[in-house]
């Protein structure tokens, strides 16, 4: 049989878990992905809108993304999830924007993580300084 000293060990482990797990949520893929050392700011025009299915805290929610012509380049930029993002701007084929955030690879493509879009009418921040997006524990159902 299991003695006591074991017996609080496990409890020990498995509520630290809970608890680490409960801090983390909400949080998604994103967030560990942002990288502050990494930061761009580039300007261009709207090419496309995505929104793409990603598994995400539990959830299978849409992400919406744009692809901005900068010059001769064209960067996949993630702005947050489809949700969230319509309610903070309306974005179009054509518009003129700059994006600051942290380029990254994700499936073999490069993607800038969004911490900010500024366009001719509006400016708005995705993202705390740390990297914490601004929807972290709001999308939760």
């Amino acid at each position: 049989m299991y003695n006591i000293k074991t017996i609080i060990t496990i409890i020990f482990i498995f509520v630290t878990s809970l608890v680490f797990a409960q801090h983390h949520h909400g949080k998604g893929m994103m967030y560990h992905m942002y990288d502050s050392k990494t930061e761009v700011t580039i300007a261009g025009t709207v090419e496309d809108i995505i929104t793409e299915k990603h598994p995400c805290c539990g959830s299978n929610m849409d992400h919406f993304y744009i692809k901005v012509k900068t010059g001769n380049d064209t960067v996949k930029v993630f702005l947050g999830p489809t949700d969230y993002v319509n309610k903070q701007i309306t974005l179009k084929k054509g518009d003129p924007v700059t994006v600051f955030g942290s380029k990254t690879t994700m499936a073999g493509q490069t993607v800038i993580i969004a911490k900010t879009i500024k366009t001719k009418d509006k400016d708005v921040t995705f993202r705390n300084n740390d990297g914490t997006p601004k929807w972290a524990g709001q999308m939760m159902k």
